[in-house]
């Protein structure tokens, strides 16, 4: 972590407290002449996945092949657990600006159904953007490492065996975003890192976003679900790296790098 802002703000809101006295990372943020910013424009359109566990509860709406408006979109209040960007019962819309980064993040396994829902903006959004894609004023160091690290934050995955602890200072962030007047907050994935060329697609306008982005809504009052689509997972594979200090190396290839490398 590059912000040591942002670890003595961790370290308090986690085990000190839960209203941080030290407001540095706060005011950091609260300067909008040099807040990174994306402007979702009306009819802009937005990706949501979902795996599908049973085939009997898809199909069911016209133009919503996969689940129904209802289901494509934010979860249940009652049903709203905690993750990175809200707190319990307290429903945010996530979503990617892909349909690519919207599959891999909910890691489907290989011959896994997925449900993706394309939802509209229906009013313009504003986004407080930690990929820092266009700086609107001159940005210190400090807050771009800043950035980098709370970009970093929100897109780890999310396991089953996280605690509620590692959530809070995302959950607090989030909150402030919010409060700020910001519709949502903009993060790289941390499932692709590649970069995704849309020419030549149909359904999403070339060089819209660079890179391709998650997304959480606050504001998803302002979005509408308006169809769904099923894909299923026809290949699946890793890339890894030897990250130890063994002086032998042993190269782990998939098994397409595997066959390109012996032509």
């Amino acid at each position: 972590m590059k912000s040591n802002k942002l670890r003595e703000f961790i370290k308090e809101v986690q085990y000190v407290n839960r209203n941080p006295r030290d407001n540095s990372v706060l005011e950091l943020l609260e300067d909008a002449s040099t807040n990174p910013e994306i402007i979702l424009e009306k009819d802009t359109e937005l990706f949501r996945s979902r795996i599908i566990s049973d085939r009997k509860h898809i199909n069911k709406e016209k133009g919503f092949y996969g689940y129904g408006s209802k289901d494509s979109f934010i979860p249940p209040r009652a049903k709203t657990a905690d993750m990175r960007a809200n707190y319990r019962y307290i429903p945010y819309l996530y979503c990617s600006n892909h349909r690519y980064i919207s599959i891999i993040e909910v890691r489907p396994r290989f011959g896994a159904e997925v449900s993706i829902a394309t939802i509209k903006v229906q009013d313009r959004l504003t986004l407080l953007d930690f990929t820092m894609q266009k700086h609107v004023g001159k940005i210190t160091s400090t807050k771009k490492n800043l950035f980098e690290d709370l970009s970093e934050l929100f897109s780890r995955p999310i396991a089953n065996s996280d605690e509620v602890l590692d959530y809070i200072p995302t959950q607090y962030i989030a909150e402030y975003a919010k409060n700020l007047g910001y519709d949502g907050i903009s993060f790289k994935s941390s499932l692709y890192t590649g970069v995704l060329d849309d020419i030549g697609t149909s359904d999403v306008d070339a060089g819209r976003f660079y890179p391709r982005i998650n997304i959480v809504i606050f504001n998803y009052n302002k979005c509408v679900p308006v169809s769904s689509n099923v894909y299923k997972i026809i290949d699946s594979y890793l890339e890894c790296e030897q990250i130890d200090h063994d002086t032998q190396r042993r190269i782990v290839l998939n098994p397409i790098n595997e066959a390109m490398s012996r032509l």
